[in-house]
């Protein structure tokens, strides 16, 4: 005969699962050009280059304006997540804790492509002090924006702006939607010291330019917004190397979205979970892409 335990002597589980802080990801994607097609494991991206009208003249053959034409392609790659829960059977397991299982996960991947982007961005700015001279002196040789900043600057209002008028110098369309500047924690809270700043347009659920749950602030031509500090380089010791750039100077090419599998290994006896993204980052334009590199700095005054 078999006696049911009483009911005191029966463990109480808390429903609600506690998610370890982490930062959500998937914050760039809005900010860069997606793919012109997908030909297999291959991303294609279209690349128009810069022309030139001329003069017409009567009689004489129209001039070509020699504008390069061309094409850059990614090799799509795959990031996954996996996990094991081990429970003797599904009963055991509540609702709330798959899903935060499966929303670590999601997170994890999304921190994944966005650090890919960052990546791609850093690879394509340049690291060295413009050398350019009169009306252009923030631009190199060829015509990239140089590094702003260096060992002992400090960050504020006017690096950020000073950053801006460097890709203004390189010609890069200033239309008031696609330029974005994603900064560290203590970046953000300092440039929140300035009134003009500060007062500058949120822009968030309701707005145009960020995704439902993301709040940055419009100023100046610029979508800033704040991401994990641990996308960014640390240079000299005690510097953050932070990005602003166009958003047709880098793609993403997506093929494949969130795809979560479960399943239980009867062998193990647990719960697997593989949650996999397919896509690539890749740099489109040099030029459309700027470096900063600043002194962290947590002491603040909004005075200013």
């Amino acid at each position: 005969m078999s006696v049911d335990a009483p009911v005191w002597f029966k463990e109480q589980y808390n429903d609600k699962v506690m998610q370890k802080y982490q930062a959500k990801g998937y914050k760039l994607r809005m900010a860069v050009t997606p793919e012109g097609s997908i030909v297999g494991s291959k991303a294609h991206f279209n690349i128009m280059g810069k022309g030139k009208a001329n003069k017409k003249r009567r009689g004489q053959a129209a001039v070509p304006m020699n504008a390069k034409k061309g094409k850059v392609e990614a090799n799509l790659e795959t990031w996954e997540a996996f996990d094991e829960v081990y429970t003797y059977d599904l009963s055991r397991m509540g609702a709330n804790e798959k899903e935060a299982i499966t929303d670590s996960g999601a997170m994890a991947l999304g921190r994944a492509t966005d650090q890919e982007i960052f990546d791609v961005g850093y690879g394509l700015s340049s690291a060295a002090a413009g050398t350019g001279v009169g009306v252009k002196p923030l631009l190199d040789a060829n015509g990239m924006p140089g590094l702003i900043g260096g060992a002992n600057a400090g960050f504020g209002l006017g690096m950020v702006t000073k950053m801006g008028t460097a890709l203004k110098q390189a010609d890069v369309p200033w239309d008031d939607k696609g330029v974005y500047c994603p900064l560290p924690s203590s970046f953000w809270d300092k440039l929140l010291e300035f009134k003009q700043f500060n007062s500058a347009e949120w822009v968030g659920d309701d707005g145009l330019i960020f995704p439902k749950g993301m709040t940055g602030k419009h100023f100046n031509g610029v979508n800033y917004f704040s991401v994990a500090d641990e996308y960014f380089q640390e240079n000299e010791a005690d510097h953050y190397d932070i990005l602003m750039w166009h958003k047709s100077a880098m793609g993403w090419a997506n093929n494949k979205d969130l795809e979560t599998i479960w399943d239980w290994d009867n062998r193990l006896g647990c719960w697997t979970v593989r949650m996999e993204v397919e896509g690539a980052g890749v740099g489109l334009l040099s030029e459309g892409i700027v470096r900063g590199r600043f002194k962290v700095d947590v002491n603040y005054n909004f005075n200013q």
